[in-house]
């Protein structure tokens, strides 16, 4: 049996250490500024908001992002979502969407916002299932061992009639 639950500043080494069970995630993610300093860093912000996926006291994926709050208004930038190699195509990562409009809804959440690799065909399936729509393209936005990936921008409008 599962639980998601808030995730605290604390929990930054076992989120990290969960990337490092998979060695190619490991290097694409630090490719992409994730070391471990910078997931302290992140998960010390003051506007930090994540939640973890733990299968009893282990953790088995997560969603970490910001907050953004403006005029009263809050949205929620997803920065990363990661499941564990062994609960991976289990539903857990829509779980983990769906929990984030469930515990800031309460907040005024308007929208929630991210962006992707044109090239992860996962995440993207997982955001358009999940409700998220393509909003703008940053061109050549990563570079990875030398090649140009365009960041596709994807985003799901929150309101009062909006149920994840």
């Amino acid at each position: 049996m599962y639980n998601i639950t808030k995730l605290l500043p604390f929990d930054f080494s076992r989120c990290f250490d969960l990337i490092k069970l998979n060695q190619n995630d490991l290097t694409y993610f630090k490719f992409l500024g994730w070391s471990q300093e910078q997931f302290k860093k992140q998960f010390y912000k003051d506007n930090f908001f994540g939640l973890g996926l733990f299968f009893g006291s282990k953790i088995k994926g997560y969603i970490i992002g910001d907050i953004i709050t403006i005029d009263n208004i809050i949205e929620y930038e997803v920065l990363l979502i990661y499941i564990g190699n062994e609960k991976r195509n289990h539903g857990y990562a829509s779980k983990l969407l769906s929990n984030i409009y469930l515990d800031l809804n309460h907040r005024n959440l308007k929208r929630i916002y991210l962006e992707v690799a044109s090239n992860n065909y996962k995440a993207i399936k997982l955001y358009t299932k999940n409700g998220y729509k393509k909003t703008g393209t940053r061109i050549k936005y990563y570079n990875f061992k030398n090649k140009k990936t365009d960041a596709f921008l994807y985003e799901k409008k929150i309101n009062d009639t909006i149920k994840s």
